[in-house]
């Protein structure tokens, strides 16, 4: 395993992470996007970053989770006849 690489442990971390300031930003934002979203998770890891708070693989982990989550469009489909009207 490549030491740069955030470990399954550090991974998961940024999962609640990721998760306790989505929950906070719903409490406090009116209206998300995709966009809002991605914007306040940048003042977040620059706030870390600041504050030496986190590994830089721990920081890796969640940039990618961001990037794997925020970048990648997703597209709800519902089957025809699958919901009743």
């Amino acid at each position: 395993m490549d030491a740069t690489q955030p470990t399954t442990h550090e991974r998961i971390d940024a999962i609640e992470q990721f998760l306790q300031q989505l929950v906070l930003l719903l409490e406090v934002e009116p209206e998300l996007s995709r966009d809002s979203i991605g914007a306040w998770f940048a003042v977040c890891q620059a706030s870390s970053r600041a504050s030496g708070i986190g590994s830089p693989r721990s920081e890796r982990a969640l940039a990618q989770l961001c990037g794997r989550v925020l970048e990648s469009p997703v597209d709800v489909l519902r089957p025809s006849g699958a919901w009743p009207s």
